[in-house]
C-alpha cells in the first residue's frame, strides 16, 4: 500500500486520507473518560484508543482539532501522549495528531492521551444550554458530519466504525445519556460498532419518562408538557419499531432506544445509535397543533427510528452516499406510516398523498435549478460534507425509492432491503451495494436505471401529446420528455396516466419510455377524455405538465372532484403551470380563493394556501397585491372563525399571519392578541402570541413596538427571550436592519437557532426596498458562514436574502457576484439554486405583473 504522506495532509479528512487509513486500521475501540463541571468552558478527558494495523503507516494520522473565534481550524489541546506504553513526541498539524511509525506495531496497538475540548453556547460540537426558567444547565453533543474530532481524538470517518466505552465524572444530580446502556456508577456499556459521528452524549438534571423499553429525557422545566405529549410519541415509536423490524427482517439493532429533547437543537432530530436527540419543539408543540403538525412529528420520529437500521446499523462508506441513510429513512418513515394509517382516515393513499405534498415540491424545486446535483455527490473532504445535505437527499432520494418500489414491485423491494441490511450489518456500504441487492431480489438488471437517476442531475419535464378523431375516440397518444435544464439528459420512465371525464370514472393506462418520446398503445381507441394527467397516483418522478385543453378542463372541473389524492395532484399541476408561465398567478389565486372555502382536506388546504400566499407575495406586482389583499385577508379572517374543523381554522389563522397588511387585518390580529376575538375551539398559545406580534411588526403597525415591549415583559422564559429577538428583526427601519445584520456575522453569542428563526422576518416579503441593501453583504459573508455554521444554515441564509427578493436589479446583483467572485463549487451551486428561483420570479412578474 502506498503510505499516506503527511505532506498531503489538509484540514478536515480528505478522501485520500480516509482510504489509506481504512486499508490499514481496523478493530477500533475507544475508552473515553470525561469530566463535566457546571459552567466550565472546557471538558477535560482521557482517551485510550485501541486498534489493529495490517501495515505501519508513518505517520499514523489521528484527528483532533479546535476552532478559533472565527471558526478556523487550530490544533486541539493534548498532552501526555503514550503509544504502546511508551511516551511519544507530540506532533500536531492542521487539526491532526501525527503518530510516528516507529512507535507502532503490526497487529494490536494502544494510544493513551489527555485532552481538553471546548464547551460553548453555540457553534461547537459540545454545546451548553442554560435554562433561564430554573437556571439548570444541560450539555449535549452533535458530531455530524465530522465534528467528533472537535470533542476527542479519533479516526473521524464513517467507515472506521468502532466500539465506544464511556465514563463521565459529573455532578451527582446530573444524568448522562449516551449510546450504550448505563452501568452502575458513571459508566456505560461498550457499544456495538458505530461511526464516530453517531457517538453522542447529553448531560444535565434531566427528568425521564418511560414507556415499555423506551425512555424520554427532558429538561426539568418542560416535564409537564412532555407528560402530555409522550404517550402519543411512545405509541408511534413502539408501533414503528414493530413494523420496521418485521419489514427489515432484522430486530432493533441496538440494546436500548432513548430519546432526548434538546432546546435549540439545530435539526429536527439526530439519529445517534440507541439515543436520538430531538429539537424540543419537534415533540412539544409551542403553537396550537393541527393534523399536519402531528403528521410532521410522526414523520420525524419515524425517520429517526428508521435511521437505527439505515445509517446506524448500515452506514454509508463516505458522505457522497448520504442518500443511503437520509433518503431511506425518509422513505421508510412514510412507508411505515402507510401501514399505520387507519382506513377511516384514508389508509395508505392518504399517506402517499401527504408524501407528494410534503416531499415532492422541494425536490422538484431544486431539480428545476442549475444549483441541483446528482443524488450521488462527490465529496473530496469531509469538511465539505455539509454541502451534501438538502432537498436532493431528503426529498429526491426518497421520491426515487418510491419510483423503484413501483417499478420492481413491493415484495422485491422489501427483499432487496433485507439483503442489503443482512450483508452489511454493523459495517459500511455504497450505493452500488444497494442497487445490486435490488437487482438480485427482482431478477432485473437495475444498474442502467440507477446510473440515470442516481448519477445524473436534474429531472424530466413530461408532457402528453394526444388527439381524438371525429368519433370522439383517442387517435394518437404520446408521452414525451425533455431535460428541465436543457442539458440533454433522458431518463427511463414508467408512469400511470389518467384519462379524466366529466361525470364518470376516470380510465388509467400505463406508459413507459426510455427515449424522448413513446406512444401509448393502450390509450388508443378509448373515449376522448376531457383532460389528461401524466402521473396519476404519483408513481413517477418529474415535472408533469398539462396541455392547454387539460388545464382548461381541470380548472373547470376541479370543484367537482371528490378524490383528495387526485385533487392534490391536479392542484400541483396547476401550480407547475404558474411556474412555467402557462397560467397567470392571479388566475391561480382567484381559483384558490373561490375553492378553498369548500376544501375539507386540511392537508390539501395547507398546500393550496401556501402556494396562494407565494403567488400573492412573490409573483404579483404591488398594485395587483393591493387590489386583491382585502379579498384574500377577508377570506382568511372569515375561515379562521367559521371553517368546520379546528385544523382548518388554525390553517387560515396562520395564513393571515403570513400576508396581513391592511388596517382591517392588523386590527383583527390585535383583537385576537387582546382576547376580544377568539378562534372557536382554538386557544392561542404563547408562541401564537409572538407570531401575531411578529406579523404586526412586519406590517409596520403603529402599535407594534409597544406590543413587543409588553410581551417581552410578560414572557421572560427562554422561548420569550428568543422570540423577542426574532420579532425585532421585522422592524423595517434601516438602523434596525443594520444592527441585526452586524450581529449575524459577529461572534456575538447569539444562538444559531435564534438567527435562523429571525431570517424570514428580517427579509420579509414586503420589505425588499430596505433589505435589498443587504444582498451583496449576505453573499460576501458566505465563506465565513459555511465555515462557522451548522448544516442547512447557508441554504436558509441564501433562501432568505436572495429568495425574498423579486426585482431584476437583485438578479443582476447575484449574477455580478458570480461573475466577479470565485465561490467554491458547493457555494456556487447553492447560489445558483436560489438565483434560478429569483430568475423565475422575475420572469413571472415580467410576464404577468402588470
Amino acid at each position: 500500500m502506498a503510505q499516506f504522506s503527511s505532506a498531503r495532509l489538509t484540514e478536515g479528512v480528505s478522501r485520500e486520507l480516509a482510504r489509506d487509513r481504512a486499508q490499514v486500521v481496523s478493530n477500533i475501540r475507544y475508552q473515553l473518560n470525561l469530566a463535566l463541571s457546571p459552567h466550565a468552558p472546557r471538558m477535560p478527558g482521557h482517551a485510550v484508543i485501541q486498534f489493529d494495523l495490517t501495515s505501519i503507516p508513518d505517520p499514523l494520522v489521528i484527528d483532533y482539532r479546535d476552532l478559533d473565534a472565527r471558526g478556523h481550524t487550530i490544533d486541539g489541546a493534548v498532552k501526555n501522549l503514550r503509544v504502546n506504553g511508551t511516551a511519544a513526541e507530540l506532533r500536531q498539524r492542521l487539526g491532526h495528531l501525527l503518530i510516528p511509525g516507529s512507535a507502532l506495531h503490526r497487529g494490536a496497538n494502544k494510544i493513551e492521551l489527555d485532552f481538553e475540548s471546548p464547551i460553548a453556547e453555540a457553534n461547537r460540537a459540545i454545546t451548553r444550554f442554560v435554562d433561564t426558567n430554573d437556571n439548570n444547565e444541560y450539555i449535549y453533543t452533535l458530531f455530524v458530519p465530522m465534528d467528533a474530532s472537535l470533542a476527542f481524538p479519533c479516526f473521524d470517518q464513517p467507515d472506521l466504525k468502532a466500539r465506544f466505552k464511556l465514563s463521565v465524572t459529573k455532578p451527582a444530580e446530573w444524568k448522562v445519556i449516551s449510546n450504550g446502556r448505563a452501568l452502575s456508577g458513571d459508566g456505560f456499556e461498550e457499544t456495538k460498532p458505530i461511526s464516530t459521528y453517531l457517538f453522542a452524549f447529553a448531560a444535565g438534571p434531566f427528568e425521564s419518562l418511560d414507556s415499555s423499553n423506551l425512555h424520554l429525557f427532558v429538561r426539568k422545566s418542560m416535564l409537564a408538557r412532555a407528560k402530555e405529549e409522550w404517550p402519543s410519541v411512545a405509541a408511534t415509536v413502539s408501533k414503528g419499531m414493530t413494523l420496521m423490524s418485521a419489514f427489515f427482517a432484522q430486530p432493533f439493532p441496538f440494546p436500548k432506544y432513548d430519546q432526548v429533547l434538546i432546546p435549540g437543537f439545530p435539526y429536527g432530530g439526530m439519529e445517534h445509535a440507541g439515543a436520538t436527540f430531538f429539537n424540543e419543539d419537534t415533540i412539544l408543540f409551542r403553537t396550537v397543533p393541527t393534523v399536519n403538525d402531528y403528521n410532521r412529528r410522526n414523520e420525524t420520529v419515524l425517520h429517526e427510528l428508521a435511521h437505527q437500521w439505515f445509517g446506524d446499523l448500515v452506514t454509508m462508506r463516505w458522505f457522497d452516499d448520504l442518500w443511503l441513510k437520509e433518503g431511506f429513512a425518509q422513505y421508510m418513515a412514510y412507508h411505515t406510516l402507510a401501514q399505520m394509517e387507519p382506513a377511516s382516515s384514508g389508509g395508505s393513499a392518504a399517506v402517499w398523498k401527504r408524501f407528494y405534498q410534503s416531499i415532492k415540491p422541494l425536490a422538484y424545486g431544486i431539480d428545476a435549478t442549475h444549483g441541483t446535483t446528482p443524488i450521488y455527490q462527490q465529496i473530496a473532504n469531509l469538511k465539505d460534507a455539509k454541502s451534501a445535505y438538502g432537498a436532493i437527499v431528503y426529498q429526491k432520494a426518497p421520491s426515487l425509492l418510491r419510483v423503484l418500489a413501483y417499478n420492481i414491485g413491493e415484495d422485491h423491494f422489501r427483499d432487496g432491503v433485507r439483503i442489503f441490511l443482512r450483508e452489511h450489518a454493523y459495517a459500511n456500504a455504497e450505493w452500488n451495494d444497494l442497487i445490486a441487492a435490488f437487482s438480485r431480489a427482482s431478477g432485473t438488471a437495475l444498474q442502467p436505471w440507477a446510473d440515470s437517476w442516481v448519477k445524473q442531475r436534474g429531472m424530466p419535464q413530461v408532457e402528453i401529446v394526444w388527439a381524438c378523431d371525429s368519433s370522439h375516440l383517442i387517435s394518437s397518444f404520446h408521452v414525451t420528455q425533455k431535460d428541465a435544464l436543457d442539458e440533454g439528459h433522458l431518463w427511463p420512465l414508467r408512469t400511470q396516466v389518467l384519462l379524466g371525464y366529466k361525470g364518470r370514472a376516470p380510465v388509467r393506462v400505463e406508459a413507459a419510455l426510455d427515449g424522448a418520446s413513446a406512444s401509448v398503445p393502450s390509450a388508443m381507441g378509448k373515449a376522448c377524455p376531457d383532460y389528461v394527467f401524466g402521473n396519476d397516483e404519483d408513481h413517477a418522478y418529474g415535472e408533469f405538465l398539462l396541455d392547454p385543453k387539460s388545464q382548461t378542463a381541470i380548472i373547470r372541473e376541479l370543484p367537482e372532484m371528490t378524490d383528495p389524492f387526485l385533487r392534490a395532484l391536479l392542484w400541483g399541476a396547476l401550480w407547475d403551470s404558474v411556474r412555467e408561465l402557462r397560467m397567470a398567478p392571479s388566475e391561480y389565486l382567484d381559483l384558490s380563493l373561490r375553492l378553498l372555502p369548500a376544501e375539507r382536506d386540511a392537508e390539501l388546504a395547507v398546500s393550496v394556501l401556501g402556494r396562494t400566499r407565494d403567488a400573492f407575495t412573490d409573483y404579483l406586482s404591488g398594485t395587483q397585491r393591493t387590489a386583491v389583499a382585502e379579498r384574500f385577508e377577508n377570506l382568511l379572517i372569515r375561515e379562521f372563525a367559521a371553517a368546520p374543523t379546528p385544523d382548518l381554522r388554525i390553517t387560515y389563522f396562520r395564513g393571515l399571519l403570513a400576508v396581513a397588511t391592511t388596517p382591517h387585518a392588523r386590527d383583527t390580529l390585535k383583537e385576537l392578541l387582546a382576547g376580544r376575538t377568539t378562534i372557536p375551539g382554538v386557544p392561542l398559545k404563547q408562541r401564537d402570541r409572538w407570531n401575531i406580534i411578529g406579523a404586526l411588526v412586519a406590517a409596520g403597525d403603529a402599535s407594534a413596538a409597544e406590543l413587543l415591549a409588553g410581551e417581552s415583559r410578560h414572557d421572560t422564559s427562554d422561548d420569550g427571550r428568543k422570540y423577542a429577538y426574532v420579532t425585532g428583526a421585522a422592524f423595517a427601519q434601516p438602523e434596525n436592519k443594520k444592527k441585526y445584520f452586524a450581529g449575524y456575522l459577529a461572534s456575538s453569542g447569539v444562538k444559531e437557532d435564534w438567527v435562523t428563526a429571525s431570517l424570514p422576518l428580517f427579509n420579509r416579503w414586503n420589505q425588499t426596498a430596505v433589505t435589498s441593501a443587504y444582498l451583496q453583504p449576505a453573499l460576501d459573508a458566505l465563506p465565513q458562514l459555511k465555515r462557522e455554521r451548522k448544516i442547512f444554515f447557508v441554504v436558509n441564509w441564501l433562501s432568505s436574502f436572495v429568495g425574498n427578493q423579486n426585482s431584476p436589479a437583485a438578479l443582476l446583483s447575484v449574477d455580478a457576484f458570480l461573475k466577479q467572485n470565485a465561490p467554491d463549487p458547493d457555494l456556487r451551486l447553492k447560489i445558483l439554486e436560489v438565483r434560478d428561483e429569483l430568475d423565475r420570479t422575475v420572469k413571472i412578474r415580467a410576464r404577468w405583473a402588470k
